[in-house]
């Protein structure tokens, strides 16, 4: 029965001796700050263009910026704003308008671009929008003015006002049509501006991304003056007459050339469920080389294979809970206040950051600041987002007790096991009682 005892004794110390492990090993808590100086750099495609500028047409999100508000020459995505502010100051599209020479002054010296249009022809108003944003003709573009204003001054007048209004502040027009001026110029992020607001409008949509039109009937043309989309014949053709380049949620764009602008281009894809806008300017390969749409091709393909837009966290969600020391407060929960959606690194390049402390201290109010969700993409600090405690959490005698029991649960937890050993090894100690000699005397 003694050995049996000793047994079930051993086997309960044991179970005492693992129960205060898991209560020391409970005991501690680590951290949740990330170490930022070692993520990697984003390293993108090597690009012709010096002014760069990517955004999420939905978010605002800025993806790219390299000089994108340093002044530069938009050359003919100046017809991005011609398009636009006619298009809105038009009626009725089917309405024609007669080539003069007035219009023509000029553009052959000036080797402006045209679409083709001679004085005396009379297209349909839509086919001069078509002339002016598919084949960048400076014709077609004067022409518009002309309608609209009876001059070219009159309507780059307009131009300016609409810059105005849209917050292109970076912006100042001298034409319609982006020949070189030294006083003509935009910013890439203007540019980025507009080319969001003229994808608001289903006329521009439709014309900017038309790969081939013909106009009606004129003078010249008795078939109609067939006219082809300047920056569409060089994506996504499988039978190019041109230098090809594969963009396959390319939607439409602008592009243009001066030799003081050198090459430039404003675009728009849809990828990976992101809306971009891409403006890239000042760019230069050889001669008839499109850089700018090369580096279009390069930049779409490199975020289409690396990024796309996620949800980090919806609002509500419980982020993190923090324990409160010696307060009748034992816990602070901490739920996302809003809903966290961005284009976002597909890989361990995307780091979201909870810089919160384990613990806060008894006294804090409602509203302090106990901690940051930071959300960086690479290297880059694209998120933060402060919060603060939503209650009270005043001191208190249990909660202190609560807090000693917790943060010393592995020595009270050892001291009661040896408490317990102490106990039953007394309980088991039996002193040996000397036995009692008994002398006797043998009588005979």
């Amino acid at each position: 029965m003694y050995n049996l005892f000793k047994m079930k004794r051993g086997r309960w110390l044991s179970k005492l001796l693992l129960a205060a492990a898991l209560l020391f090993s409970g005991c501690t808590s680590s951290g949740n700050s990330g170490d930022e100086e070692t993520y990697a750099a984003r390293v993108l495609p090597d690009l012709y263009s010096e002014y760069v500028y990517l955004e999420d047409a939905d978010t605002g999100q800025v993806l790219i910026d390299t000089r994108s508000e340093e002044q530069m020459y938009p050359a003919s995505m100046t017809k991005l704003m011609t398009g636009i502010v006619a298009i809105e100051h038009i009626s009725d599209l089917s309405e024609t308008y007669t080539i003069t020479n007035e219009i023509m002054s000029g553009l052959i010296e000036a080797s402006a671009n045209r679409a083709g249009f001679l004085a005396g022809d009379s297209p349909t108003l839509e086919d001069l929008l078509y002339g002016t944003l598919l084949p960048s003709g400076a014709e077609c573009a004067r022409a518009l003015a002309f309608y609209v204003s009876g001059s070219e001054e009159a309507f780059v007048d307009l131009m300016n006002e609409k810059a105005q209004e849209l917050g292109m502040t970076g912006t100042h027009f001298v034409n319609t049509t982006g020949l070189h001026d030294d006083d003509h110029y935009s910013t890439c992020r203007d540019m980025a501006i507009l080319m969001n607001y003229c994808m608001q409008n289903e006329e521009m949509v439709k014309i900017l991304s038309t790969e081939y039109h013909t106009s009606v009937a004129v003078k010249h043309y008795p078939n109609g003056l067939g006219m082809e989309n300047g920056v569409l014949q060089y994506i996504n053709q499988t039978d190019p007459k041109y230098q090809n380049f594969d963009i396959p949620g390319f939607v439409c764009g602008k592009s243009g050339y001066t030799l003081e602008g050198l090459y430039t281009l404003a675009s728009y894809t849809t990828e990976s469920n992101m809306n971009l806008i891409l403006v890239d300017c000042h760019g230069y390969k050889e001669q008839h080389y499109p850089a700018s749409i090369a580096d279009a091709a390069s930049i779409y393909n490199w975020f289409a294979e690396h990024y796309s837009r996620q949800t980090v966290y919806s609002r509500g969600y419980e982020l993190i809970t923090i324990r409160v020391r010696d307060s009748s407060v034992s816990t602070l929960k901490v739920t996302c206040s809003e809903t966290v959606t961005m284009d976002l690194p597909n890989d361990d390049n995307l780091h979201i950051v909870l810089d919160f402390p384990d613990t806060v201290e008894a006294g804090t109010k409602k509203g302090d600041p106990i901690g940051t969700l930071k959300i960086y993409d690479y290297d880059q600090l694209v998120y933060s987002q402060d919060y603060y405690a939503e209650e009270d959490c005043p001191q208190s005698f249990m909660g202190t007790v609560r807090t000693v029991l917790y943060e010393h649960a592995a020595w009270i937890s050892l001291i009661g096991l040896g408490l317990i050993v102490l106990i039953l090894a007394l309980g088991n100690y039996h002193p040996k009682k000397k036995k009692k000699r008994i002398h006797s005397t043998d009588k005979k």
